[in-house]
């Protein structure tokens, strides 16, 4: 009995931490231009917001939760989500590091031009982290 309900929680968690990460998926162009338009409230390296998050997470979301960041780096993954959403793993050296930018479709063809490696600079709105910090509404600067 126990270990049904640990595969129901474990499920139940799976689930929610991909319903999580696809919530980034759902922003929309004009979305990304709303934050375009704003001066970012912090301009970061990526490890730097990854190791802040990392020391104290909920320390970093009162910091840095739902403000515009410019976080630099070099591209560490390319790859859309479960949703289709274009997106890139900036900075970081191991897994679940780093910062995923998220990307709608209007951005993708920008994203396609990119190669792991390069280094770049990333305008965004931080979601907080599951696994990596989490930025949606991205346009690379």
């Amino acid at each position: 009995m126990k270990s049904n309900i640990r595969h129901h929680l474990f499920s139940f968690f799976a689930f929610a931490m991909f319903a999580l990460l696809a919530a980034g998926s759902l922003d929309t162009d004009s979305d990304t231009r709303q934050v375009q338009s704003q001066s970012p409230s912090y301009t970061l390296s990526a490890d730097q917001l990854y190791y802040d998050y990392n020391a104290n997470e909920v320390s970093a979301d009162a910091k840095y939760k739902g403000k515009v960041v410019v976080v630099s780096g070099a591209i560490q993954n390319i790859g859309k989500d479960i949703l289709g959403s274009a997106y890139i793993t900036v900075g970081g050296k191991g897994f679940l590091d780093g910062a995923q930018c998220t990307f709608t479709k209007a951005e993708e063809s920008s994203v396609a031009r990119l190669v792991k490696g390069q280094r770049v600079s990333v305008k965004g709105e931080v979601s907080g982290k599951m696994g990596h910090v989490q930025i949606n509404k991205c346009s690379l600067q």
